[in-house]
């Protein structure tokens, strides 16, 4: 059976997606798309079914699919039986090869342009092809999910794990068999009885950071590191903090009345959604760091920057943060944290336990990571190879 070589204007027809009334969203038995995908209901349908959904704005190039009738919203595009004559889901799996959320300028917001999308070139078989090609990539991609989806669950799992171990050797220690009380706070409710508590700032000072104008962003190679709130996903390990892209020097600093920051240190967001995303770093060096993130500086004498960092892990910020709009935690109500600390030997018996530990974690979760990368691409290069031709559909059936 031969195949064909046309554009893709002359494969489908690209159908714009109409505005939804703000008043009636929610209200309806269709499904209303977006570039991401289903995110509401209403009571009319604008496609037949089934339907793709191509998204138009946002998160352009996305290829969606429904079985039934569907509302497309006006940040899509979408292609039903009225718009192609082709087997609709043979031209689903070929439009995820099309690349189209490369991305074009339309107006003045970046999207997916439609002219652009019909000049490209596409492969077609005939419809017999069309639909053994949608079959076998429906059975063999579902395979694919499937595997990917037990590997993530693993990954919550090994997570939660991780977690769990640290809450409880932070909160009630490695050893067996000893005594413990409980001090009227949630965090404290099993808490080996010669550890010392306190509140946060008994045991070590809290400092925030100060503004970062732009003009002196971007400088490298200056003695203090500046970072931001985004650095403190730049972690390799997820514990401390590597080099910034942003420097300044000692002059500089002190022209901004900022705080230089001591290595061993633990900083971390204190307003917006970063906040509620719970990251606790520990400084490797002198540093400043801006106005949306405080440092936890211990007194090392009677508490360790590690048990510090594993004690702040345990600590959910969402749970006391100011609510609202923007989410803030300001130093002063951080100091009235609680936080229980064991004798330094203890501290550090337990910190060497927890990082052999989650180590053991980490390494599992790494490679775990990796397979589901593996199984993607996998995916990726079926899709790709049975709709240009590669794949025999009769020995593969």
């Amino acid at each position: 059976m031969k195949w064909s070589t046309a554009k893709l204007k002359h494969v489908a027809r690209l159908e714009y997606g109409d505005s939804l009334p703000r008043d009636r969203r929610g209200d309806g038995q269709f499904q209303v798309y977006g570039s991401n995908g289903p995110y509401s209901w209403f009571s009319e349908a604008n496609t037949e079914s089934p339907a793709i959904i191509v998204g138009r704005k946002g998160s352009y190039g996305k290829v969606n699919w429904s079985d039934d009738p569907c509302f497309a919203s006006d940040t899509t595009f979408f292609i039903d039986c009225t718009t192609c004559r082709h087997h609709l889901r043979w031209l689903y799996w070929l439009l995820h090869i099309l690349e189209l959320d490369e991305g074009t300028d339309e107006a003045a917001v970046p999207g997916l342009n439609r002219e652009i999308a019909y000049a490209k070139n596409v492969l077609v078989p005939p419809l017999a092809r069309q639909r053994a090609i949608a079959d076998y990539l429906d059975r063999e991609t579902a395979r694919l999910d499937t595997l990917v989806a037990a590997k993530e669950r693993l990954l919550v799992l090994l997570a939660e794990k991780r977690q769990a171990l640290i809450d409880h050797a932070v909160l009630r220690g490695i050893e067996d068999n000893v005594a413990s009380c409980g001090l009227g706070s949630p965090w404290l409710d099993e808490t080996p009885v010669h550890w010392r508590v306190g509140r946060i700032k008994d045991f070590g000072s809290l400092l925030g950071g100060v503004g970062f104008p732009h003009k002196f962003q971007g400088v490298e190679g200056e003695i203090l590191p500046f970072y931001k709130v985004g650095d403190l996903a730049s972690s390799i390990d997820d514990r401390y903090m590597v080099s910034s892209p942003n420097t300044i020097s000692s002059e500089t600093a002190s022209t901004l009345r900022a705080h230089v920051i001591p290595e061993e240190s633990i900083v971390y967001a204190k307003i917006g959604a970063a906040l509620l995303l719970n990251k606790r770093r520990i400084t490797t060096a002198p540093c400043v760091i801006d106005n949306n993130m405080t440092a936890y500086i211990p007194e090392l004498d009677d508490l360790t920057s590690g048990w510090a960092f594993y004690w702040m892990s345990v600590l959910d910020f969402g749970m006391f943060a100011n609510p609202g709009a923007v989410p803030s935690f300001s130093e002063g109500a951080q100091g009235q944290l609680p936080i229980a600390i064991p004798p330094v030997s203890e501290q550090r018996a337990i910190t060497d336990y927890l990082d052999r530990e989650t180590a053991r974690i980490d390494e599992l979760a790494a490679k775990m990571r990796d397979t589901i990368a593996l199984l993607k691409e996998r995916r990726a290069a079926l899709v790709a190879a049975a709709v240009t031709g590669q794949i025999d559909m009769e020995c593969a059936s």
